[in-house]
């Protein structure tokens, strides 16, 4: 749970003191979907918080299949970076079992700056919780929590982020 450190307005010579439990490595993570919708083109994000667990292809799948696939009503364009958890197993039976409903690409290799998800949380990591220190997880999940329900709910951020890596395919719904 090290802080993300950053520069601050500390007076000259008073440099603030960041003090970090570092015992074994504890995270949350937090899986994310951006919608555009094609007749409105209002942006929608979903996401879901997984406090002390490393994302794996099953659980990307469920958070696909209980939070996004299950609230749509249109056919869905998703459109991922290249992680192994998006290329995995699990991910390539949810691909089939919902096409053509669900139809899938791959952004380019190392292209980030394409992706709006990675918008959000180079957003959320640097601006919003840069040189946060948390004193349990609990506290880092409601700061993580906080900031991505701060973006949920901003539909101008949510268009920058989505005007910075755009994909519009054939007239469906996007998300990302």
């Amino acid at each position: 749970m090290a802080p993300l450190v950053r520069t601050s307005l500390a007076p000259t010579a008073h440099t603030p003191v960041m003090r970090a439990r570092a015992k074994h490595r504890q995270k949350v993570s937090v899986a994310a979907a951006l919608f555009r919708s094609p007749r409105s083109g209002r942006a929608r994000l979903m996401h879901e918080t997984f406090v002390d667990h490393y994302v794996d292809d099953f659980l990307y799948c469920e958070f696909l299949r209980e939070r996004v696939l299950r609230g749509a009503r249109r056919p869905l364009v998703l459109v991922q970076d290249g992680a192994p958890l998006h290329r995995g197993p699990w991910t390539q039976e949810l691909a089939e079992d919902f096409y053509p409903r669900l139809q899938v690409f791959e952004f380019p290799a190392y292209a980030p700056e394409l992706n709006p998800v990675e918008q959000l949380w180079a957003w959320a990591k640097d601006k919003q919780l840069a040189n946060f220190v948390p004193d349990d997880l609990g506290q880092l999940a409601a700061a993580a929590e906080h900031v991505v329900g701060l973006a949920e709910h901003d539909q101008r951020r949510l268009q920058a982020f989505r005007r910075r890596g755009t994909a519009v395919v054939e007239n469906r719904t996007t998300f990302f």
